[in-house]
């Protein structure tokens, strides 16, 4: 979708919660006059003609009163957003009430409260904080767990409003019409709200979508087309591990740093990047077996290749000086990927298969440059740097090795999170919450 959504998003919660708010307001209207009503109090005298009659609900009709009572609390509970927002909405009207009222009595306009009104509405962090929507620190290199916390909170809400509803509607009676009326009416109301709920979490996956199931402004045509299944996803470059905050709770780099063996690829990249050493060198690597032992390898290359390999899958380097051979080229470190790639723009960071396993130093490069005669009896050329292991480098023969991916299109060449303030999401937060 189309930038102008995503930023639109704040719009599209309130307009839903204001329907909230509008309905919980015909709900509490018709609760109010069905606990006012006194054929429904236990023990009402009641007057007809001047005679005195006592007249007392059966046991049965008390339990209905009370199944109605639960099922309004429970309704509350699950409309915890609307109840802010109505709050908040009386709030404006009494602050615009105010402002009439100054008005009158100051006979002139003061553009400074007009300038309050709408820092008070626009303001982004009101906003989230109406919504329940948190923006914790721990979100930020962890889209999945926002979605997830607001999933649960929208399911649970969903599940209690459905609770209500049944109340709503099994105490109804047909003793009474308008008891019956009353209880159907708020069954209907109540019922009427979850399409509103169910719209507020299509509206969170989408938010979720746009973070962890990132397409770059490089790919003009996501729509038309099917990425293998190989790749796993773009990370957007303002995840990416050079942007991790030591003095951050819970956004920090990882704190194993090259003690870590957590080999996620979307953990390298968002964790480490740069500072990152996945695996030790191919010769101390232990228990290696050529039919399951796999290796962290960094590709790089420009942004349009990057975006034609997750469609089409990785090619044979053919062409050119091949200092290890005809194949695919990976490095061992992503920081030493831009001292060896000819092209630029993108990194990809891969898990490989590494089968069989041909290890040589700088006096060996001759008999597998620019050749694929070791095709026949290795899978892959593991080269060891004399003076830095972090300079290491392989070429596999086949794209068959490579088991998946995950790519980072660099800024220059996506100017996606730019345009839709993916960067800024989390620049204003206030206490680390919201």
């Amino acid at each position: 979708m189309c930038w102008w959504f995503y930023k639109s998003l704040p719009i599209f919660y309130g307009i839903l919660t204001i329907y909230e708010v509008i309905c919980g307001i015909f709900r509490l209207g018709i609760y109010y006059r069905f606990m006012q009503n006194g054929s429904y109090n236990y023990g009402k005298s009641l007057f007809d003609n001047g005679t005195i009659s006592i007249a007392r609900t059966t046991l049965s009709e008390n339990r209905k009163v009370s199944q109605i009572v639960a099922g309004f609390i429970i309704d509350c509970i699950s409309s915890l957003i609307p109840c802010m927002m109505g709050l908040f909405i009386i709030f404006i009207f009494l602050w615009f009430g105010y402002r009439i009222l100054r008005l009158f009595c100051s006979c002139h306009h003061r553009a400074r409260t007009n300038f309050h009104l709408r820092h008070l509405i626009t303001n982004r962090r009101i906003q989230r904080f109406l919504l329940f929507n948190c923006n914790c620190p721990c979100y930020i290199a962890r889209p999945k767990w926002r979605f997830l916390v607001r999933f649960l909170f929208i399911t649970i809400s969903i599940g209690l409003r459905v609770l209500a509803i049944i109340l709503y509607a099994t105490a109804s009676t047909h003793t009474n019409d308008k008891f019956f009326s009353r209880t159907q009416k708020l069954s209907w109301i109540c019922g009427i709200t979850l399409p509103s709920s169910i719209l507020t979490l299509l509206l969170d996956y989408y938010h979720y979508r746009v973070w962890w199931h990132y397409i770059p402004s490089c790919d003009q045509n996501p729509f038309h087309r099917r990425y293998l299944k190989k790749h796993r996803r773009f990370i957007p470059h303002h995840l990416m591990g050079a942007h991790r905050n030591e003095i951050q709770l819970w956004n920090e780099p990882c704190e194993l740093r090259q003690f870590c063996f957590n080999q996620t690829l979307e953990h390298i990249m968002i964790f480490h990047y740069n500072t990152h050493t996945p695996t030790p060198r191919w010769c101390d690597v232990p228990n290696k077996d050529p039919l399951t032992t796999t290796y962290i390898g960094f590709h790089r290359t420009d942004a349009q290749a990057a975006v034609s390999i997750a469609y089409t899958d990785f090619r044979t380097s053919r062409t050119g000086r091949q200092m290890l051979g005809f194949g695919i080229y990976f490095a061992r470190s992503s920081f030493h990927t831009q001292f060896k790639a000819r092209r630029n723009g993108a990194v990809i960071c891969a898990k490989i298969l590494m089968g069989r396993v041909l290890e040589i130093e700088n006096d060996e490069l001759a008999n597998v440059s620019n050749s694929d005669a070791w095709h026949q009896n290795f899978d892959t050329i593991y080269y060891r740097h004399p003076r830095n292991p972090l300079r290491d480098e392989f070429c596999i023969k086949s794209n068959e090795q490579i088991l998946k991916w995950v790519m980072y299109i660099e800024p220059p060449f996506d100017t996606k999170v730019e345009q839709y303030g993916l960067h800024r999401e989390f620049s204003d937060t206030l206490c680390n919450c919201i």
